[in-house]
């Protein structure tokens, strides 16, 4: 198992999703048509997934949903919490949108 890193490349990146999945759904020995199945997704498209081809959020989702780790998701994109400061300094109301960098 190789680990993600910031430096990772995003094809790198992709095939190591891919990878993980593919042995969480072994795993369970699970084949690739029932997953897909479950999924609402073709087999072809859950091939592409695994081996770190271009897929959207939502398949993922799906898949993950059908192999029980769509709860990883918290840990992989936290929740961000807004501070008592923040609060204060914007009456109550949760920042909406980022201003993005004023400079150059």
């Amino acid at each position: 198992m190789s680990n993600i890193r910031s430096t990772t490349r995003t094809p790198a990146v992709l095939t190591e999703i891919g990878r993980r999945l593919e042995r969480l759904r072994l795993r369970q020995n699970r084949t690739l048509a029932e997953v897909a199945s479950e999924a609402g997704i073709g087999i072809a498209t859950l091939q592409r997934l695994e081996s770190g081809g271009n897929a959207n959020l939502k398949t993922l989702v799906q898949v993950l949903r059908v192999l029980n780790r769509l709860g990883d998701l918290d840990t992989l994109v936290a929740d961000v919490e807004v501070s008592p400061y923040e609060i204060d300094q914007r009456s109550g109301t949760p920042r909406q949108r980022a201003t993005g960098s004023r400079g150059g």
